[in-house]
């Protein structure tokens, strides 16, 4: 990932100064600093662009990165609403007046009137151009052979075989040659289509003779004894060791709660940061800023919603429920009603599922849209919730969860919020195990909770409404 970020980066910066250059060599102008000054606006705008649609498109995702197809039509498309944004918003800021003549479209092949033009149709072209070949190439090379890290799991169970299955989603970066375990029952034979291919007394001999890279230890009980030193050995040959639990949460951004074994503090954000009092701060006062600019969304669209709710179905407008905050402090939470009214007749608390005949027609569209949530910005303008954290959950279920998910209520450990990177990640659950996936997202979250996150989570819920994608 660091290294597609640096080379997409350098390569629009690079567009950006070329374009600049080469306008500058045409029409006779000294690059200084007034030029770059003069130029600012529409650098900044394509650099920014750039920068949100690929992080936006999910374009480094190092399963999709991979993949030629998907990098190529994904940045054409991003080229293509550059352009677009930046035509739209150059006619929008025109200084030339509405009646009158309309400033020429195709100016003259001057040096005088080429410029704001050309060279920000050079630079989306020409980033365009470039992000393709770096893409293309980057597919290429590190889906070949010899860019593929050689690994040998130690350990065949179930959390062996769940890392065996990671990994194959992401086998133009690794390459799984066999199982490292105990159990004479398993030796030899093959574990999900995988040799078993010894014990961990042979472990620096299968090392050598398979040219090793990696070493993945997916055992949850202490390493001890002789596979401590058989592990020692191997590592002072060179070779990477790496716990299965850190591993899994890099290449999927979930933790593996029901794997992690005696290794529990890998699941749990342990360190205390110095800055955490200012992040705090920095955090309430995103929280504010955008809960009033979601007021006022509120405000306006409101009575909209309000209409359609209503000749839809008879009931109330809003809906609150009961939810689980902050240390498990409970509030009411508040909706557009998307259900038929009484949806939960019987009183007992139930998951809505896909395809659910309660969802009335109009709360289908809010739900997909995610605009059912939006008078939720009074919770976080309350403080009872924050933008972004895992969505809350209402008390019941977390009674019934906790005793069947490890770490449940480690969830509750920070307020909940309005998306979280479980809903950008998963989207909607209505059973144990989709409850499970969605734990794992959530303790990624609260592990490395940051305003980089916050952020990216924010542009991927922008996509998810776009799209209407949501359930």
């Amino acid at each position: 990932r660091l290294l597609l970020v640096t080379g997409d980066l350098l390569l629009i910066i690079t567009s950006i100064v070329g374009a600049l250059l080469l306008w500058s060599t045409w029409a006779e102008r000294i690059v200084n600093w007034a030029l770059w000054r003069e130029q600012a606006l529409w650098a900044l705008f394509i650099f920014t662009g750039w920068t949100l649609w690929l992080t936006f498109s999910n374009m480094y995702n190092l399963r999709l990165a991979i993949t030629v197809a998907g990098s190529v039509s994904r940045i054409i498309s991003g080229g293509v609403t550059i352009a677009l944004a930046y035509l739209m918003l150059f006619f929008i800021t025109s200084p030339a007046p509405i009646i009158g003549n309309p400033p020429s479209m195709f100016p003259p092949l001057t040096p005088g009137g080429l410029l704001p033009r050309l060279a920000p149709a050079i630079a989306i072209v020409g980033s365009t151009l470039l992000l393709l070949a770096w893409r293309v190439v980057y597919a290429l090379a590190l889906s070949g052979p010899l860019a593929r890290r050689r690994v040998l799991i130690l350990g065949a169970g179930k959390a062996g075989t769940i890392m065996h299955e990671v990994m194959r989603e992401h086998d133009a970066h690794y390459q799984v040659l066999g199982f490292i375990d105990d159990d004479p029952e398993k030796q030899f034979t093959l574990v999900d289509g995988t040799p078993v291919v010894g014990c961990h007394e042979r472990l620096p001999q299968l090392t050598r003779q398979y040219r090793v890279d990696e070493i993945i230890i997916a055992i949850s009980s202490d390493v001890r004894g002789s596979m401590l030193q058989a592990i020692m050995d191997c590592y002072e040959q060179g070779i990477a060791i790496i716990p299965m639990p850190l591993l899994y949460e890099h290449l999927t951004g979930k933790i593996a709660v029901e794997h992690i074994g005696s290794q529990w503090y890998t699941a749990l954000p342990l360190q205390q940061h110095a800055a955490s009092n200012v992040l705090s701060i920095i955090k309430r006062l995103s929280d504010i800023l955008f809960g009033l600019a979601g007021g006022i969304v509120f405000v306006v669209l409101c009575p909209l919603i309000a209409v359609a709710i209503l000749l839809d179905s008879p009931g109330p407008i809003f809906y609150l429920q009961e939810r689980a905050g902050l240390h498990g402090r409970s509030f009411q939470v508040r909706k557009f009603r998307s259900m038929i009214q009484n949806a939960e007749g019987n009183g007992q608390a139930q998951w809505a599922v896909k395809d659910d005949l309660r969802i009335t027609r109009v709360g289908r569209f809010l739900r997909k849209t995610r605009l059912d949530e939006l008078p939720q910005v009074i919770n976080v303008l309350r403080g009872e919730m924050s933008l972004v954290g895992p969505r809350p959950e209402r008390p019941q279920f977390i009674k019934q969860l906790q005793q069947q998910i490890p770490f449940y209520r480690i969830r509750l450990a920070t307020k909940p919020g309005l998306t979280g990177w479980a809903q950008v990640n998963y989207g909607y659950g209505s059973t144990v195990e989709d409850a499970l996936i969605k734990l794992q997202y959530d303790l990624y979250y609260i592990k490395h909770q940051a305003p980089w996150l916050d952020a990216l989570i924010m542009l991927r819920t922008i996509g998810v409404v776009l799209r209407m994608k949501g359930q």
